[in-house]
């Protein structure tokens, strides 16, 4: 029997992606039975690795799920076309052309507080199996476990995907000349997503004030970096160096 094809993975899947091994298959699953190989990893990873949030006092509210999700306003999604033509052409100090959403500090407030709930959402969840004896979830467990992490990392993206555009501004304000422009790039993209899962919505910031200080400690770390190591490797490539036959 063939087996059913498999649907492409996003990119976010696709970082996920470390941990080759497949869980151990429950045959009286019907979940299990369902599940792809890259959802098997995903569960995996949830079932070993604990789930971290920004606690609200609205996840504890009566109907808190339909309050945060169906009544909230619906938030502005970013076009990010504009995004790889910059990236493939960083020699240029060419503006980006594409429509940039900028959100509102209630709007903001809106999309944390869906992405930390979902998160808290896996958090439950995990408590509820781990505090269990075989440690084994459920049908509803996994079903659950997948869903609100799915989510979570939609609305990852989506917030990180919004501020793209802050991080180009803040490299090429930055200009640090030691360190490659590409490289700074990536470095404070990273700094972004971790920005992302540190925010606290409720104490009233704008996250783009929150973001722009750990972007910059990012930049600083990088070309401190690599100072040290020209400090060890101070030469360049000499071929009077290399040694002949």
């Amino acid at each position: 029997m063939k087996n059913a094809p498999r649907r492409t993975l996003s990119p976010l899947e696709q970082i996920r992606r470390q941990d080759s091994a497949p869980i151990a298959r429950d045959d009286t699953s019907r979940i299990r039975r369902s599940l792809t190989t890259s959802d098997e990893r995903l569960l995996r990873r949830l079932l070993k690795e604990p789930q971290d949030y920004i606690d609200s006092e609205e996840f504890r509210k009566d109907g808190a799920e339909r309050a945060i999700f169906d009544e909230a306003p619906e938030i502005r999604k970013p076009d990010v076309s504009w995004y790889h033509p910059v990236m493939d052409d960083l020699g240029k100090d060419r503006k980006s052309t594409g429509k940039q959403v900028l959100l509102t500090a209630a709007e903001e407030r809106v999309i944390f507080l869906q992405y930390n709930y979902a998160r808290h959402r896996v958090s439950e969840i995990q408590n509820a199996v781990w505090a269990t004896d075989d440690r084994q979830p459920t049908d509803e467990q996994i079903a659950g476990l997948l869903k609100w992490k799915r989510k979570a990392n939609i609305l990852r993206e989506q917030i990180a995907n919004t501020n793209l555009a802050l991080v180009l501004a803040m490299a090429k304000r930055t200009r640090m000349s030691e360190v490659d422009f590409a490289d700074l790039v990536s470095e404070g993209n990273m700094a972004l997503l971790r920005a992302v899962d540190k925010f606290d919505a409720g104490r009233g910031f704008k996250f783009s004030t929150y973001a722009c200080r750990a972007i910059i400690k990012a930049f600083s770390r990088q070309g401190m970096k690599l100072t040290k190591h020209r400090q060890r490797f101070p030469t360049d490539y000499d071929p009077k160096l290399e040694r002949s036959d």
